[in-house]
């Protein structure tokens, strides 16, 4: 039995069928079972049955389900981990959010790779509101992302602090003001940053706090847009002080708010029990950036 054999069955518990699984791994139907077949004659058991919705996971399909995608990450590691002792190359995968790009741009990531050659990163980005969390129980080792504090097996720590402030075109009535109260807008139409689905926005559960709901407008998860909204149609948008302050737009006034509503970038690793020295040394690289930055 190897990982190529595991990953094939994973596949196909997850899609269901023979056929799917089959396209997803760019091999034929006839291929994919036979190896199906052969790990079933290797563990003396049957992993699946049909029905009429697909390929069923057996309770043996079950147990080895649970099992295998484990194994197959372990394998993945050790592998990195041999890869890096022997000072050959390695790859980082990182996984970041739209916002915290603003923060920590891409150039500066990639430049991990001129500190340490033997190490390259694979960055993807990902919008603020995808359910990042998956990743981590999959592909991503180490990740840069806004307020998560609820991934299963990952350890935290916080980055970059932030904090909701409220953005509106300079001819707005608001824009004589520094500083405003969350009650302040209980009647302005606003554009709200979109979230995470099952979530709720940070300035929505404050607002509810004071027994008002708030009258979004808009939802988006390009700030851009909320920029082009702010200075068209005089709508309040909520953003980020970070954010605002990467993006610079004259046309617009940046307010804070009395009530301290944190938007956070935290660094995310995926819990193992020996860390890779590839994660420990873009901890320090990123911490020293951080660091520096303040």
């Amino acid at each position: 039995m190897n990982t190529d054999v595991l990953q094939c069955f994973i596949k196909v518990y997850e899609k269901k069928s023979i056929t799917l699984a089959a396209k997803d791994l760019f091999i034929t139907p006839q291929g994919l079972s036979k190896a199906i077949k052969q790990l079933e004659l290797d563990l003396q058991v049957e992993l699946f049955y049909r029905t009429a919705r697909g390929m069923e996971a057996t309770e043996y399909g079950e147990l080895l389900y649970a099992r295998a995608k484990h194994i197959c990450y372990l394998i993945e590691d050790i592998k990195k981990e041999i890869s890096i002792t022997s000072e050959s190359e390695s790859i980082l995968n990182v996984v970041v959010t739209y916002a915290t790009t603003s923060a920590l741009p891409p150039d500066f990531l990639f430049g991990f790779s001129d500190v340490h050659p033997n190490l390259q990163i694979k960055l993807k980005e990902f919008p603020d509101e995808y359910p990042i969390r998956n990743l981590f129980q999959e592909e991503a080792e180490v990740g840069l992302v806004m307020g998560h504090e609820d991934i299963d097996n990952c350890d935290y720590e916080l980055m970059i602090p932030g904090e909701t402030v409220i953005l509106v075109s300079k001819n707005h009535p608001l824009a004589i003001k520094n500083q405003i109260s969350v009650m302040e807008l209980e009647n302005e139409p606003l554009i709200l940053k979109s979230v995470e689905p099952g979530t709720e926005h940070g300035f929505v559960d404050k607002c509810l706090e004071y027994a008002f709901t708030p009258l979004v407008k808009h939802e988006t998860g390009n700030i851009a847009n909320a920029h082009i909204l702010c200075e068209s149609k005089g709508l309040v948008a909520v953003s980020i002080d970070f954010v605002e302050e990467a993006l610079k737009n004259e046309k617009l006034k940046v307010i804070k708010l009395k009530e301290k509503i944190p938007q956070n970038i935290y660094l995310v690793i995926r819990k193992k029990e020996i860390q890779s020295r590839a994660v420990n040394l873009f901890k320090k690289y990123i911490k020293e950036y951080c660091r520096d930055s303040n």
